[in-house]
């Protein structure tokens, strides 16, 4: 299975959970090697690796292993370990904030201060604060994460358009220090003059 591929499969779960339900996945362990073979059902080839995913295992032998998997913001308070960050809200979420979607390395929720309905942000697990210091597979994840957001708002709240932005650094506004990218729906009405849209950072610069 190709990394976009258990990423959407990822996902799919995260979305069907209530806010404290469980998953459970089961992957191979019998696997010698990785590589194209052909599929025992269906004749088509298939490719097969061992999948490791930094979630809970809970049962273990030479056949297979099966993860229990919690929303992010679930696991942290139930497992009772002391939090490396102590200080920053991402790595702390509340367990009443509403995930919209969820991959082994990034999770999508709302903003409990929206500027628009629907106004969602994308993070990175990891604790790390500049967008520019994450790996290219962390990087990967959360645009993922964002078309799957753009996706699911679109059903939910019909906007007009969306702005997409990331702070980095003091200078451009970055109040937390941990990546976050802000996925924003855009309806018409909502301000005078959206014209210039992520250039009104600098007001003056604006319209142009």
């Amino acid at each position: 299975m190709a990394s976009n591929e258990q990423a959407e499969v990822l996902m799919s779960v995260s979305e069907l959970l209530k806010p404290t339900g469980k998953a459970y996945f089961t992957v191979r362990r019998d696997l010698k090697s990785e590589g194209f073979r052909t599929h025992f059902v269906h004749k088509q080839p298939t490719y097969q690796s061992n999948v490791i995913l930094p979630y809970k295992s809970v049962f273990l032998n030479e056949n297979c292993e099966i993860y229990e998997y919690q929303y992010f913001n679930q696991k942290k308070k139930n497992n009772g370990q002391k939090e490396k960050n102590p200080d920053c809200p991402f790595c702390n979420l509340a367990s009443n904030i509403e995930l919209i979607s969820e991959t082994a390395t990034a999770v999508a929720f709302l903003d409990t201060f929206p500027v628009n309905q629907g106004h969602t942000l994308i993070i990175p697990k990891r604790h790390v604060e500049s967008y520019f210091e994450l790996t290219t597979h962390e990087q990967r994840a959360l645009w993922l994460l964002v078309n799957r957001c753009k996706s699911i708002i679109e059903k939910r709240h019909n906007p007009d358009g969306f702005n997409v932005g990331i702070n980095v650094g003091e200078a451009a506004g970055q109040s937390v220090r941990h990546v976050h990218i802000h996925l924003i729906p855009r309806y018409k009405g909502d301000v005078q003059n959206p014209k210039g849209g992520v250039r009104g950072v600098v007001p003056n610069k604006q319209n142009y």
